[in-house]
């Protein structure tokens, strides 16, 4: 049987790799079921179409989408959703915006504070659609000397008790649950385990969402067995993916990992309906 991977990433959001690169790893680990979900946009699914069915690997259309909830920094995934609804590609432009402005307005407080950061340099760092974030910045500070590592990036300049901070302007979750639906797609809470808090969840299930991505890769057993049985009480269907970004040890993981063969027919049948 070959592999199903739900959650995936490429250098047109925050991973490394080009969508043909994804893709031959995916050929050569024998994956049969790919879904690229770069965040907030679907340009590096768009380039992978072709390539896939060249390569006869079946691709899902998919997206992670930034939204909060109470604040909260909430992802949640959209599949087979319609590629050309005006809906969602407006939403996803308005937040792409919000962050490219974020990440340059904390640019500025930094310059503030005499850290000057090369904007361009940062860009070549953030992918084909300059998808850009803390941790790029981070890792501007670390490359210009201003920081040792990451915690310290965050916890003298990028953190929310920072001067350089800006907040997140995102759509709620309950937002992007009806554009994805409007779009035909289906909605899937990713990694639920990073929100550390179930009334959360219970509220996102109670705004509809379709699904939960219980089987991530990066989960331990207990967590899967409690999401599990969350998703299962509250029929909701269950996905998996590796969350693969190409760095470190996500390669060994994407290679290696895959879903469970039901979750592609819950993906599916919740399509259509039954």
């Amino acid at each position: 049987m070959k592999k199903i991977d739900l959650h995936v990433h490429t250098n047109f959001s925050d991973g490394i790799y080009s969508p043909r690169q994804v893709l031959e790893l995916a050929k050569e680990s024998d994956h049969g079921v790919i879904s690229i979900t770069d965040h907030d946009n679907l340009d590096g699914y768009r380039n992978a179409i072709e390539i896939a069915q060249d390569m006869d690997i079946e691709l899902i259309p998919g997206v992670e989408i930034s939204c909060l909830h109470k604040d909260r920094d909430v992802h949640v995934l959209a599949y087979y959703l319609d590629t050309k609804n005006k809906e969602i590609n407006a939403m996803l432009k308005v937040i792409y915006d919000n962050r490219f402005h974020r990440a340059n307005s904390m640019i500025d407080k930094l310059k503030e504070q005499g850290v000057n950061l090369d904007h361009e340099q940062i860009y070549e760092r953030a992918g084909e659609n300059n998808y850009l974030g803390r941790p790029h910045l981070a890792w501007a500070l670390i490359e210009t000397g201003y920081c040792k590592n990451k915690y310290e990036a965050f916890e003298k300049y990028l953190g929310e008790h920072c001067y350089a901070y800006v907040p997140k302007a995102s759509p709620t979750v309950e937002k992007i649950i009806k554009v994805i639906r409007n779009a035909g797609g289906v909605s899937v809470l990713a990694h639920p385990y990073t929100l550390r808090n179930d009334e959360f969840i219970y509220d996102i299930i109670k705004f509809g969402i379709d699904g939960m991505e219980v089987f991530y890769a990066k989960s331990n057993e207990e967590t899967v067995l409690h999401y599990n049985e969350i998703a299962q009480n509250n029929m909701l269907i269950r996905t998996g993916g590796s969350d693969f970004h190409g760095e470190g040890l996500d390669e060994e993981i994407f290679k290696s990992y895959s879903a469970p063969v039901f979750v592609l027919e819950e993906l599916k049948n919740k399509l259509r309906g039954l």
